[in-house]
């Protein structure tokens, strides 16, 4: 996961990934823990979840799929 600005500086967004193709998977419209956790939940087979360190990704992660494995993702370490 990451964040996207439809405005910079005024908007901003969440894109979860598909690592393996290197694809988008939706662009969802807030940065909220919330909806990254519901996004998680549908696609209940994430094995892992790899996203900066902000506390929102942290928390959709834990939230929406607590069985995975969390880890930073490389552009962030």
């Amino acid at each position: 996961m990451d964040e996207f600005a439809t405005r910079q500086g005024r908007r901003y967004g969440t894109i979860p990934l598909d690592f393996e193709p290197r694809q988008p998977v939706d662009l969802l419209p807030d940065r909220e823990a919330g909806t990254p956790a519901s996004r998680l939940r549908e696609h209940s087979g994430v094995e892992i979840v790899g996203s900066d360190r902000a506390t929102f990704f942290a928390d959709g992660a834990r939230d929406g799929a607590p069985g995975a494995q969390h880890c930073a993702d490389r552009w962030h370490v």
